[in-house]
C-alpha cells in the first residue's frame, strides 16, 4: 500500500488554510453577501502571508463562487454566497431529513459483508450482515463529508440501486417493512487524516467533525450505522439545553 505523500507543511498549504478561514467568515455572515472584503494588502498584513499566497486563497474562493473580483473596485462576496451555507446537525429527525435534502451523494465503492467497527459499543443488536457504502456528500458542488454507511443487508438487497444512488435515510424511512424505533448520533472533533484531506480537498490536520449515527428498528437492531467525517467549516450543531435541573 502506497504511503501518501506529506506536504513539507504538516498542516497543508498556507493558501488552502487561509481560504478555509475566509470561507468560514463568508458562510457565518461576518462578510455578508454583496459586501466588499478587505484588500489584498490588508489580508497580507492580517495573515502574515505573501501576495502570491493570498491570491491563491482568493482563487479557491472564486472557483467556488463565493467571491467576485473587479479590476479597480476590489473583491466582493457574491449573491450566491447568501444561499450557500452549512449542514445543521440538529437533534430532531425532521431537521436531519430536511438538511439532507440539500445534499447530493456520490458513491465511491461498496463493501460486501462489512461489519461496523466498534459494534459492541452501539447499545444495539447488530444485524447478521451489512453492506457498507463509501461515499462523498456534496453541498453546492463542494465535497463536505465522507461517509461509511453500514446498511442491514435485509433491506439493502431489496433496494440496492436506490441505496447506491440516493440519500439513505429517506429510503429507510420509506420502506414498508421497516419500523424505525430509535436513532441517536454522537459528534466529536478530530483532525483531517490524509485520506480525509484528499477526499474533501482540505489541508491535513485541520479540524473536522466526526459523527457516528445509529438507527435501530423497533427490535433495537441497528439497521444503519454511519461513520461520517465533515469539513469543520461546513457544519453547525444546535442543541436545546434542558432547564429542568437549573437552580
Amino acid at each position: 500500500m502506497r504511503t501518501p505523500s506529506i506536504s513539507t507543511d504538516a498542516y497543508g498549504p498556507l493558501y488552502s488554510r487561509i481560504a478555509m478561514l475566509m470561507r468560514q467568515r463568508i458562510l457565518a455572515g461576518t462578510w455578508p453577501a454583496t459586501s466588499q472584503i478587505p484588500t489584498i494588502e490588508a489580508l497580507i498584513a492580517e495573515f502574515g502571508a505573501s501576495r502570491v499566497t493570498v491570491r491563491l486563497a482568493l482563487d479557491l474562493l472564486e472557483r467556488d463562487g463565493l467571491i467576485e473580483r473587479f479590476r479597480g473596485r476590489g473583491t466582493f462576496v457574491t449573491d450566491r454566497a447568501a444561499g450557500m451555507g452549512r449542514i445543521r446537525l440538529g437533534q430532531s429527525w425532521r431537521g436531519l431529513v430536511e438538511a439532507l435534502t440539500r445534499t447530493r451523494p456520490r458513491l465511491l465503492e461498496t463493501l460486501d459483508e462489512a461489519r461496523p467497527p466498534g459494534g459492541d459499543t452501539l447499545d444495539a443488536t447488530l444485524a447478521q450482515s451489512y453492506c457498507c457504502l463509501k461515499r462523498i456528500h456534496l453541498l453546492d458542488n463542494v465535497s463536505y463529508a465522507i461517509m461509511y454507511l453500514y446498511i442491514d443487508n435485509r433491506y439493502y438487497v431489496g433496494a440496492a440501486d436506490r441505496f447506491n444512488r440516493e440519500l439513505v435515510i429517506p429510503i429507510l424511512q420509506s420502506l414498508p417493512d421497516l419500523t424505525i424505533g430509535r436513532a441517536h448520533q454522537m459528534l466529536t472533533i478530530g483532525c483531517a487524516e490524509p485520506e480525509i484531506a484528499e477526499a474533501l480537498k482540505i489541508p491535513m490536520g485541520v479540524p473536522v467533525g466526526k459523527l457516528r449515527r445509529v438507527i435501530c428498528d423497533d427490535q433495537n437492531v441497528a439497521v444503519y450505522v454511519g461513520d461520517l467525517t465533515y469539513r469543520g467549516d461546513m457544519i453547525e450543531m444546535q442543541v436545546n439545553l434542558d432547564l429542568e435541573d437549573a437552580p
